[in-house]
């Protein structure tokens, strides 16, 4: 029967990871603490949150293009919503 005895050393941690593990520690404390006293303000029953959808007042690209097929603009495939706009604006006159 073979018996060993193992031998426990402590490793001495250098001065900069002592540190960074100090810091560390000191963190996650931090945080702890802020998430323990956060206060949670929830909205009240019934509240709508007022949404403005600026999008509504924006044309579509099917609108833009019979806009330029009035006017008689000759419309780039490649141009952009805002590119197409700003041509027919241009054209427009606006």
């Amino acid at each position: 029967m073979i018996k060993s005895a193992a031998i426990i050393k402590d490793k001495a941690l250098a001065p900069w990871k002592e540190l960074r593990l100090q810091k560390k520690r000191t963190k996650k404390q931090a945080t702890l603490e802020r998430r323990a006293t956060k206060v949670h303000r929830p909205s009240p029953i019934g509240y709508i949150k007022e949404v403005l959808d600026i999008e509504l007042n924006e044309l579509t690209r099917e609108e833009m293009l019979q806009q330029s097929d009035k006017i008689g603009l000759v419309v780039n495939k490649h141009w952009s919503n805002a590119t197409l706009l700003k041509h027919i604006n241009d054209a427009m006159g606006i």
